[in-house]
């Protein structure tokens, strides 16, 4: 029987072939992520009755930067999931993968020239080859990790603390009724959530605040926290992409957005809407947010959206961001770039007759604008001069089919702008913007409370103004 042939002695070693079953045994999903450099949060972990066989693994130690949480598969594999992304979950090669796709660390990166899944064993290899001395190794830990059991779920900290809204002291003092909190329209949307420890002087207290689940994907990840002179978000609440929503009934038809659900609150005691429902950022609008509020409208079938945020320049600012999320599928639209005085808002569209609309009406705002200031500078006053020119609306075609519009952070530019952007161009959905007459909904209702005196208060001087707020209505 012949031989088979040796390689010549000085012929390069192949690497051994790896496949994803090899992968799956080679590498144990607690050892990669700790060599990653993720690191285990016992206090948050299982097993035990409230967290059950789960285990947090913050990156670097901090949730913000990326955090999942691995458990034991009834057949003895280790997964992970990622509470603040439904589809970032499953094994080591999903892991490896999501992390390709969605860059969130360091240590996992693409093969230039090659495919994802090639990527991915590039990935693992790398680790198998590490030295032994730069490996983590966790036997201990794997021990501690038992397999879920049918039923088993989850549980954040911050849900633990939480109760049903009994404390109501809070949302009274802010001029909210009972009939309000107690309206169908938001039971089971606040709770209280509970902060019990020991004082330097040894004595045992508790404080309620008053709490605000945040949805993501129908799952809560987070709560924005209020009690008298501190608000906030609960600890490792993730709500970069998370939403606080009121219920809604098969006859919801109209969404109401707004930066907070105190605000949402008042907006309902005021107006009263019907078949409508809320949903709060829980601060500035973002990008993420935006994806989420475009699915909720999908998947409930609204038929109109108002961006009511507050009356201030960063809420306008979260109008032109909502405005321009929710454009058209044929005339695409974004905020371009966000600068101290300036806003620019890039569009796409093959119709120009867009553009020359959106563009007719700035030209009437930049003329009003203009005889303003010739009204206090005089006729001779040059119209070059920059102080007139930062207050105007630019605008410009940057290429076939696209235009661009510079917008100065005032809130009459913007409040001007978003109102012309909905009547110029088409929308995905009915737009109609809703704006407090106070700063927002929240001291609009407490006004209506103490009387129309406070109409003279609002004309108030700049030294008066609330924090932020100037008489040019600079934003807090």
């Amino acid at each position: 029987m012949p031989h088979a042939e040796l390689p010549p002695k000085d012929a390069p070693l192949r690497e051994p072939e790896l496949n994803f079953s090899q992968l799956k045994q080679a590498i144990n999903l607690v050892d990669f992520v700790l060599t990653l450099g993720y690191e285990h949060h016992r206090p948050k972990s299982g097993p035990s009755r409230e967290k059950g066989p789960f285990h947090v693994f913050d990156y670097r130690g901090r949730s913000t930067l990326d955090q999942v949480i691995i458990y034991q598969a009834p057949s003895g594999d280790y997964r992970y999931f990622n509470r603040a992304d439904d589809r970032d979950q499953g094994d080591v090669i999903s892991f490896i993968k999501n992390r390709l796709e969605n860059p969130r660390i360091p240590g996992i990166t693409a093969s230039p020239g090659k495919n994802v899944w090639a990527s991915v064993l590039d990935n693992a290899r790398r680790f198998l080859q590490l030295p032994e001395p730069q490996r983590k190794r966790s036997p201990q830990l794997q021990q501690a990790i038992t397999p879920v059991q049918r039923g088993d779920q989850y549980v954040p900290d911050f849900l633990l603390q939480t109760t049903p809204l009994t404390d109501t002291r809070y949302l009274s003092a802010r001029g909210l009724r009972e009939e309000t909190l107690g309206n169908d329209c938001f039971k089971g949307r606040i709770l209280n959530h509970v902060h019990e420890g020991v004082s330097k002087t040894g004595q045992p207290y508790q404080v309620v605040h008053t709490a605000f689940p945040q949805v993501y994907h129908d799952k809560i990840v987070g709560l924005e926290s209020k009690a008298q002179g501190l608000p906030g978000q609960a600890a490792d609440a993730l709500t970069s992409s998370a939403l606080w929503l009121s219920n809604s009934t098969a006859k919801t038809h109209t969404l109401l957005v707004l930066e907070s659900a105190l605000d949402a609150l008042s907006h309902y005691q005021l107006q009263q809407p019907t078949h409508a429902m809320y949903a709060s950022c829980s601060g500035p609008l973002t990008d993420n947010q935006v994806v989420e509020l475009k699915r909720l409208i999908t998947n409930q079938n609204l038929k109109t959206v108002k961006p009511a945020f507050a009356n201030t320049l960063a809420g306008h600012v979260c109008d032109t961001r909502l405005i321009t999320g929710l454009a058209h599928v044929s005339t695409p639209m974004q905020i371009e770039r966000t600068l101290p005085g300036l806003l620019t808002v890039t569009i796409h569209a093959a119709q120009e007759a867009y553009f020359r609309k959106l563009h007719e009406h700035t030209k009437r705002y930049n003329q009003q604008v203009t005889e303003g200031y010739i009204q206090l500078a005089g006729r001779q006053a040059p119209l070059g001069n920059s102080a007139l020119q930062s207050e105007l609306i630019l605008a410009g075609k940057e290429a076939d089919n696209c235009y661009q519009f510079h917008i100065p952070k005032r809130r009459e530019a913007l409040a001007f702008f978003n109102r012309a952007l909905i009547q110029s161009y088409p929308m995905s959905v009915k737009l109609d913007l809703e704006k407090a007459r106070a700063w927002d909904w929240n001291q609009q209702l407490q006004e209506s409370r103490r009387g129309p005196a406070l109409e003279l208060e609002r004309k108030r001087t700049p030294s008066e103004a609330p924090p932020g707020q100037t008489r040019k209505g600079l934003g807090r």
